[in-house]
């Protein structure tokens, strides 16, 4: 009886995976080149504070979620942007809606290419999708965490450099509807100098 030939998997290149994903640690954020800030932070920097407000929140917004999908969420949702770059597509709370759609399908397709590396393109390229639809509490959930997020570091930039930067408020504003989420974002616009505020 022969011996049943195991068929060799492919081959998984983690270090290319990870080379790429690193890339995001160059690619700065267009909204703070567009209003001129210095050393402006990267999507990779963005990222991070974003997945660290979901660990730390989601357990006390007072709905259930799935933290670590949330968190996936966090890491994942500029990754696209590696391969479509950073787009704005909403000014002053309008949304250019065919231009968020094509960047979106573009940053699927990205984020699928990125870790199809890893054998894992589906996977991640579904949470992203999620994520996109806005639909599920962890994707509600999380465009309002990228906004509070967005506002922090409004006001670091204002503080630090002198900058009025009221669009970035006024968009979160529209968005931070979680009760907790609008505490610490209100925290925030009380922080700002007095002659600065949303409305």
């Amino acid at each position: 009886m022969g011996t049943l030939m195991k068929k060799n998997p492919k081959k998984v290149n983690y270090f290319d995976f990870f080379k790429t994903v690193g890339k995001s640690k160059r690619l700065l954020r267009s909204g703070w080149i567009r209003e001129k800030i210095e050393d402006p932070e990267s999507i990779a920097e963005h990222s991070f504070r974003v997945g660290v407000l979901a660990m730390v929140l989601s357990d006390k917004l007072g709905v259930a979620l799935d933290k670590d999908k949330l968190i996936k969420m966090s890491l994942l949702h500029d990754l696209g942007e590696l391969v479509t770059g950073d787009v704005v597509t909403e000014r002053k709370g309008i949304i250019d809606i065919r231009k968020r759609d094509k960047k979106e399908i573009e940053e699927k397709e990205g984020i699928r290419k990125i870790f199809e590396k890893i054998g894992e393109g589906n996977r991640y390229a579904d949470i992203f999708e999620e994520m996109i639809e806005r639909v599920t509490p962890e994707s509600k959930v999380f465009w309002q965490l990228d906004k509070l997020e967005m506002a922090i570091q409004g006001y670091e930039y204002e503080e630090e450099q002198d900058k009025n930067l009221e669009e970035f408020f006024t968009s979160a504003s529209l968005h931070i509807t979680e009760p907790l989420l609008k505490e610490i974002f209100d925290h925030v616009l009380k922080k700002r100098p007095k002659k600065r505020t949303v409305f």
